[in-house]
């Protein structure tokens, strides 16, 4: 309590010191070195800083236990959504098909040429890579 008092002194100082500043009155050496001597009295204190050092571990613990319920809330919503192993293969399979079929369906609808002339042209390819590995495996 003791403490208290003191501190609440100094500050009361520092405010009258504040409050001279403010209305214009020139700052004498003395006057900054009662200033600079307060302010060190300040900082260097034990107490003051016991004090800061355990609102902020208070703090960071809060914080702490903040971030955690929200990471175990998020862990928990993926594992919901997450399919069981048994039956995710399906939906991937299915949307691959789906794609596949897609594709084909608008290559033939966007081919630039008919479907007889696409057969020539893919027949005689098929051909080419035929000749080319029968002539390369002999």
């Amino acid at each position: 309590m003791l403490a208290r008092r003191r501190y609440m002194c100094s500050l009361g100082a520092l405010e009258e010191d504040v409050f001279m500043r403010a209305f214009g009155r020139r700052i004498t050496a003395k006057q900054w070195t009662r200033f600079a001597l307060k302010w060190g009295l300040l900082l260097t204190d034990a107490t003051l800083w016991e004090a800061v050092n355990e609102q902020l571990r208070e703090g960071a613990n809060d914080v702490s236990n903040v971030v955690k319920r929200r990471y175990e809330k998020a862990a928990d919503r993926l594992q919901d959504r997450r399919p069981s192993t048994s039956a995710g293969w399906l939906s991937p399979t299915a949307t691959f098909l789906g794609g596949v079929g897609l594709g084909v369906g608008l290559g033939v609808m966007f081919a630039p040429v008919s479907g007889d002339e696409a057969r020539a042209v893919l027949r005689d390819k098929v051909v080419d890579i035929k000749n080319k590995v029968s002539g390369v495996a002999v």
